[in-house]
């Protein structure tokens, strides 16, 4: 399946999803396997071009003037 142009980051994968982020800042959540199904889209409000980054629970995101963390502060 095609996702459009402009991605530039490297995909991740983490719990049986696979992350991708364009370059203009969306990120599109898709399960791991052969079936493909667009589980999520979000918008950053950015553009990006770094690969996201995966750290004890949580994804990092750098866009052209933010850092993001997502996840859980909990543990």
């Amino acid at each position: 399946e095609k996702l459009g142009v402009g991605h530039h980051a490297s995909l991740v994968s983490a719990n049986g999803l696979v992350y991708f982020l364009s370059d203009e800042g969306v990120m599109t959540v898709v399960p791991a396997g052969p079936d493909f199904k667009v589980l999520a889209r979000n918008e950053i409000g950015e553009k990006c071009s770094a690969s996201p980054a995966l750290s004890e629970g949580r994804m990092f995101l750098r866009g052209d003037t933010h850092l993001y963390c997502i996840g859980s502060a909990g543990n």
